[in-house]
């Protein structure tokens, strides 16, 4: 099944359960992003993470497609998840009535904080506009053409490098979801993607510096 289809199929079911697994814990959290009121943060962020997830997903398909790694059970634990948190934040929107992808690239949704940006969200927000598409972080198509050219430890090393670099460019708008957002449920996973990225970037970097 294409992945398309994959987040598809994920963000049907969440929705579904929403009736018929209330106990279930993606289905409570759909379902309380139904009854709220979301805001420009709750719905920008669903947009942009969304599409800065699905990037993460092409890059393990990309790993695991063929050859040798070292990495199996790493890049199959961040596909799992990264597929998950697409169906749900697709769920969300679509409760919403919202489009699934952002009209533009602009990361103004992140000027609706409850406080004024700071020296960082500033410097976040200048990094965003310079960016090709808009986030930071993100593999160009050359660099996806590498990591497909590549076999072995030399494509193990590039992997780690770009979804270090990719993590690194997503944990900010973790971060002030999970401070900003109107909807509680949206501010739960903003806060679990903070928490795991992180610990993923410590680890990538770990096996980073072991392979080199």
């Amino acid at each position: 099944m294409s992945g398309a289809r994959i987040a598809g199929v994920a963000a049907l079911l969440l929705a579904g359960f929403v009736l018929f697994a209330g106990g279930c814990r993606y289905g409570e959290r759909v379902a309380a992003a139904q009854v709220s009121a979301p805001g420009p943060v709750d719905i920008g962020f669903a947009q942009f993470m969304r599409s800065h997830h699905d990037q993460a997903v092409v890059m393990t398909r990309i790993l695991l497609g063929h050859g040798s790694t070292r990495l199996d059970a790493l890049a199959r634990s961040i596909q799992a998840a990264q597929l998950i948190e697409i169906g749900e934040m697709k769920g969300w929107l679509l409760l919403w009535g919202k489009p699934v992808l952002p009209a533009t690239t602009s990361m103004d949704w992140m000027l609706f904080g409850h406080t004024a940006p700071d020296a960082a969200l500033a410097r976040y927000l200048s990094d965003c506009r310079s960016s090709p598409g808009g986030m930071p972080g993100l593999a160009s198509s050359a660099e996806l053409d590498t990591l497909r050219g590549l076999d072995g430890e030399a494509r193990d090393q590039l992997f780690l490098q770009l979804m270090i670099r990719h993590h690194q460019g997503g944990l900010p708008m973790a971060h002030f979801a999970a401070r900003n957002a109107e909807t509680a449920t949206v501010r739960t996973l903003a806060a679990e993607i903070e928490v795991q990225q992180t610990q993923e970037i410590a680890a990538m970097a770990v096996l980073l510096a072991r392979g080199s």
